[in-house]
């Protein structure tokens, strides 16, 4: 059972500074100097594949608590609990982003922990994140299908799972993110899903639920332990 919640950034950068984004938010959460801020750190921080879907973009995953989220949101908008040092990042950095947003994601009870994800050692070179729009009533049968049906099919070719959520305050979608070690895992996957009896059962079903699916080709950023294969810190 995953007993955290993550924090989901879409964020859209200026061309070129994907990289230097990613770094700079994560010296933020990572700055000494705000010991007494709560966060558990980076789930993974990637950017986006032009081919795929809007780019550039860069997507970063918080794993939280909903103690930590409260304390976050409390220095983000009440005069009470500035953040100053987070309001003087946001002033340094603006050059480096035009725009974004964030989301909440609760996980499914077997989504992999950071701690989890770590101990695995898994590095992956391409990465496939999807957001599901359903019908009110589908989303937990969705990531009950998810496991049972898709999750050994991912196995047999490689893939790995990094996360399966429900989204907070939008209550008819899903996000679910799968790594692959190489590119020829996913293209691998890819031409097997109509052969392979899992895999195409589950895109029979999804294709049958989903209302919509925004799909996303992502890589992991240079320091991120799924490219560095680093241990991660608690």
């Amino acid at each position: 059972m995953n007993p955290h919640i993550y924090v989901h950034e879409v964020m859209y950068t200026v061309p070129g500074k994907e990289e230097a984004y990613m770094a700079s938010v994560l010296s933020i959460r990572d700055d000494p100097g705000r010991a007494d801020r709560q966060t558990h750190g980076a789930l993974g921080q990637f950017r986006s594949v032009d081919t795929s879907g809007p780019w550039p973009g860069v997507i970063n995953i918080w794993e939280e608590d909903w103690d930590a989220l409260a304390a976050d949101l409390a220095a983000q908008f009440h005069a009470a609990h500035r953040d100053v040092a987070l309001e003087q990042w946001w002033n340094r950095n603006v050059h480096l982003r035009t725009g974004g947003y964030d989301r909440v994601l609760v996980p499914a009870p077997y989504s992999p922990t950071k701690r989890e994800l770590s101990d695995r050692g898994f590095t992956g070179e391409v990465f496939l994140h999807e957001i599901i729009h359903l019908p009110l009533d589908e989303p937990d049968r969705y990531l009950d299908q998810f496991e049972q049906r898709l999750l050994p099919g991912l196995a047999r070719h490689g893939l790995e799972l990094i996360g399966a959520f429900r989204v907070a305050m939008r209550p008819r979608q899903v996000l679910t993110i799968v790594g692959a070690p190489k590119w020829a895992n996913l293209a691998a996957l890819l031409a097997a899903t109509p052969k392979d009896p899992d895999l195409h059962a589950f895109v029979e079903y999804r294709a049958d639920v989903a209302e919509h699916v925004d799909e996303l080709v992502l890589i992991p950023a240079r320091h991120d332990p799924f490219a560095t294969g680093r241990p991660v810190l608690a």
